[in-house]
């Protein structure tokens, strides 16, 4: 049982991580597919992570402590099993089980070779039901897939782990394609009784209402923070400074030329390229989001005052301050006041962010001004 115990204490140590790394990939996959993010279909998913997770490391850890596993093995080591049916004779050699008296089964639950068989067998039966009630795979196709799974496991410990390992440190078995077949097989009957008071996966989104379906703050975040790094990619000079507004350079705040790049790249980037794509700028093109208007297509009056109060005013309030607090270093009562004053607007601001990203109403009060909004943008079958 240790045995079992130490891959899977590591596997849920590693999946926060693992969670975390693939958090901003996840979402934009969930935003661009369905158009937003449903909580049962990202507990779905996150629980097929952390199943694969635990069934992988179940198969390869322990891991040696010498990458020359060769020098640890007998030359005349077998690392492949491939007598179909080999675990019955096994399982026959070493129980103490009768066949034709029942009440010895029981004995078979403290024998090794018949633990390892139900393992095989119930290491692949959640994907069984993973396969059958998210994916909507058919019986043969979970069969197909399972095997498939089956093999990439002994293909990894044949390998030696893709060729870390000089040797294999695992034996091939063809039993367990047989038996981790068997599992995938067992969950996909088995799978209505676990999956019977959740909702059904292809109902899902069929209460979503995409197109008065506010965009979250997140969505939104990520999508800003895609646009400045193209930015910080494409423009020289903010690729230099960061892909912040806010500049840290003493010698950028006294710069007038950069001042007027970082204002002329803004105005080019949020106002006037997504007037022709109506409203669309790479990071919420990527995030299938838009800036909406009154009307059927932004205009250029309206984007200059969404993004004109959030950059030229908001920003260059923060921008004005800052060069003041760092021209009047010498005077350490100004610097007070102006850090104070900065501080205060910010925190305004911030609350004001706050307070609506736990309410149903996600317009901030630039976007009232001008009655702009983020969008989703619909596909043809979401219409």
């Amino acid at each position: 049982m240790t045995a079992y115990l130490f891959p899977v204490k590591t596997a849920f140590i590693l999946f926060p991580i693992l969670a975390m790394f693939l958090l901003i990939p996840f979402l934009i996959f969930n935003y661009r597919k369905y158009g937003y993010l449903n909580k049962w279909r990202s507990f779905i998913l996150y629980s097929l992570l952390l199943y694969l997770l635990n069934a992988y490391f179940l198969v390869i850890l322990p891991l040696p402590q010498t990458y020359d596993t060769c020098s640890l093995q007998p030359a005349n080591t077998q690392h492949m099993q491939l007598s179909p049916f080999y675990f019955i004779q096994e399982i026959s050699n070493h129980t103490s089980a009768i066949l034709t008296k029942p009440t010895t089964y029981f004995l078979l639950l403290k024998e090794s070779a018949f633990l390892q068989v139900a393992f095989n067998v119930l290491l692949t039966v959640p994907f069984g039901i993973y396969l059958r009630y998210y994916f909507r795979r058919s019986f043969l196709q979970t069969i197909c897939i399972s095997f498939c799974l089956s093999l990439f496991f002994e293909l990894t410990q044949v390998t030696g782990l893709y060729g870390i390992y000089n040797c294999a440190y695992r034996l091939f078995d063809i039993d367990d394609l047989f038996l981790n077949t068997l599992g995938g097989i067992i969950g996909f009957i088995i799978a209505p009784i676990f999956t019977y008071f959740l909702p059904k996966a292809s109902e899902l989104d069929s209460h979503i209402d995409l197109e008065t379906k506010p965009v979250g703050f997140v969505r939104r975040l990520i999508a800003m923070q895609i646009d400045w790094i193209f930015l910080s990619i494409v423009v020289p000079f903010i690729k230099n400074k960061g892909n912040s507004l806010f500049i840290s350079n003493i010698q950028s705040y006294t710069n007038v030329y950069e001042l007027l790049f970082i204002a002329c790249s803004i105005l080019i980037y949020f106002i006037i390229i997504p007037y022709f794509t109506n409203g669309k700028t790479i990071g919420k093109a990527l995030l299938r989001i838009y800036v909406k208007g009154k009307s059927e297509h932004i205009t250029m009056k309206e984007l200059f005052i969404r993004y004109g109060i959030f950059y030229f005013i908001l920003g260059g309030i923060n921008y004005i301050l800052s060069s003041s607090s760092i021209l009047n270093h010498t005077e350490p009562l100004v610097l007070l006041v102006i850090l104070l004053f900065q501080f205060v607007i910010n925190g305004l601001f911030i609350i004001h962010v706050l307070l609506h990203v736990f309410s149903s109403d996600k317009l901030l009060f630039y976007e009232r001004i001008n009655h702009t909004r983020n969008a989703i943008t619909l596909k043809k079958a979401d219409k």
